[in-house]
């Protein structure tokens, strides 16, 4: 099971396209090759080079005749998060018990902490964003009013303290489901977003969509489909559903090209959460599935194909068909991406650090 919150550096050795023969000084010297202690020259100073090594050795496998220096340096870069819209159902019957009665702890007391909780943990795994529905309190089910238009909280990096406030801050006094309304505003908003970051929609509902009266259920299921269309899956979790709403849910959650993962084919479809801990674990299962295994560098390769990657000491093949391996994302060699077995081992809790080296030309990799 991937786990969002673990959360690893890939440590980018850079062996520069400074490698030179021996005819190939540095310009500023005066001596071929050679380089002034203190200078720019990223081989030297302090944290220069491999651990314990030389500043300049190219290793055992190198010319005797080749330049004393290759630029390597070491630098740090963060996983790629993911960005998450979470659409939060604040409809009145969430002030209900999980059997739907008019008893505490109320679904809107569970669902509360446990979003909260598991926000705060995955903040560097994950941007989150929040939208609630319907808007306003007691206006009527599915009038114009109840609508969702804005989006309450912009997705952001490091957003989890202004999501976790506007949820505090947020009632659940809200008349009618529109489910199908507040998923297509929330894809309009996603769209406007100008990055790659995979993004995803999690919705979290206690019942069966209500608007539009004649056909809710297959407007919502429509409005996800259309969403993982545009490319935004949707995970459902269904909050202490009741058996009757289970076929709706099942509905969405499938539409949205997540569903819940279970042997058993009458299983629900969509995530349960009849309690807070149930909650948690079913969002820390979401969040670590969506966990990614992008790694953005800070500069291409100066040899894009004498480049070598690491999980732990595991080395990592380059696969072009994004099956199991690594591959750059895109033309400009500033991502790399991790698939199959290497990608399931650095997104667990187990996992050690994912390394990644940019040789020169003649320097051996694996």
């Amino acid at each position: 099971m991937l786990r969002a919150s673990s959360i690893y550096s890939v440590v980018v050795l850079a062996a520069l396209s400074s490698c030179a023969s021996g005819n190939e000084g540095d310009s500023s010297s005066g001596e071929p090759g050679s380089i002034e202690p203190g200078s720019d020259d990223p081989g030297y100073g302090e944290g220069a080079g491999d651990p314990g090594g030389v500043p300049g050795d190219l290793g055992p496998n190198a010319d005797p005749g080749e330049s004393v220096d290759c630029g390597r340096q070491n630098f740090n870069v963060e996983r790629k998060p993911a960005s998450i819209l979470l659409v939060l159902d604040r409809s009145a019957s969430m002030l209900d018990d999980p059997s739907g009665d008019e008893g505490t702890p109320s679904k809107w007391e569970l669902v509360v902490p446990a979003l909260q909780e598991v926000i705060a943990a995955t903040n560097e795994a994950a941007s989150w964003g929040l939208k609630v529905f319907p808007q306003g309190d007691r206006t009527g089910t599915c009038t114009e009013e109840s609508f969702p238009s804005d989006i309450l909280i912009p997705v952001a990096p490091n957003n989890a303290p202004t999501v976790n406030q506007a949820i505090s801050s947020t009632t659940a006094e809200g008349d009618g489901t529109p489910t199908g309304d507040a998923i297509n505003k929330g894809v309009e908003y996603l769209q406007t977003i100008q990055n790659d970051d995979p993004k995803y929609i999690l919705l979290a509902t206690d019942g069966d969509p209500s608007c539009p009266k004649s056909d809710s259920d297959e407007f919502a299921v429509q409005a996800v489909t259309n969403a993982a269309a545009a490319g935004f899956h949707t995970f459902v979790v269904g909050i202490a559903s009741q058996e009757s709403k289970v076929e709706a849910l099942n509905g969405l959650a499938v539409a949205g090209l997540e569903p819940r993962q279970d042997p058993d084919p009458l299983a629900p479809k969509f995530y349960l959460a009849a309690t807070k801990d149930q909650l948690v674990t079913s969002l820390l299962t979401i969040t670590g599935e969506i966990s990614t295994c992008l790694f953005p560098l800070s500069a291409p390769p100066p040899n894009p194909d004498h480049v070598g990657v690491f999980v732990g000491e595991q080395p990592v093949t380059h696969d072009a068909t994004g099956t199991d391996g690594w591959n750059y994302t895109g033309p400009d060699m500033m991502t790399i991406q991790l698939y199959g077995a290497a990608c399931e081992q650095v997104a667990s809790s187990g996992a050690g650090s994912v390394k990644v080296i940019f040789g020169c030309k003649d320097d051996p990799i694996y």
